[in-house]
């Protein structure tokens, strides 16, 4: 029966490790963002808007294993 805990708990830690690498690298953009100019920002700005969406993304994948555990 642990085996059926362990991998919503395991993906949960999975998810949770990389969204802190997307903020790590989101605090770096938005520290370049802060002087960047021209095609340089345009990057930058993409760039955070795609690490936002994954965030939002995680998020949602994160909600589905937290709703697996209340189940149990």
């Amino acid at each position: 029966m642990a085996s059926d805990h362990s991998h919503p708990i395991r993906e949960y830690a999975r998810i949770v490790r990389e969204k802190n690498l997307l903020k790590l690298r989101l605090l770096s953009v938005d520290r370049q963002l802060a002087t960047a100019s021209g095609a340089w920002k345009s990057f930058l700005e993409e760039t955070r808007l795609s690490l936002i969406e994954a965030m939002l993304s995680l998020d949602e994948e994160g909600e589905g294993y937290l709703l697996l555990m209340r189940k149990d």
